[in-house]
């Protein structure tokens, strides 16, 4: 009853194998985490900077607008 008959043989890597597999991940994890940054920039930062310049003039216009009334 030993279930070493249907357990497929493990491979067994060198040092090497194992450093260069590391390596390969932690440079496309490092790669997935600067693109995530930048979408964070572009989606978040960027519409925050645009409205601060956006709000001033639009309440300027809204107050010219209605002459004044909410100043």
């Amino acid at each position: 009853m030993e279930n070493n008959q249907n357990q497929a043989p493990q491979q067994t890597m060198s040092t090497e194998q194992l450093l260069a597999e590391i390596y390969e991940n932690t440079r496309k994890t490092k790669n997935y985490m600067k693109w995530s940054m930048y979408i964070t920039v572009v989606l978040v930062v960027l519409p925050l900077l645009a409205a601060l310049f956006a709000i001033p003039f639009a309440l300027k216009s809204l107050t010219s607008a209605y002459g004044g009334l909410l100043q």
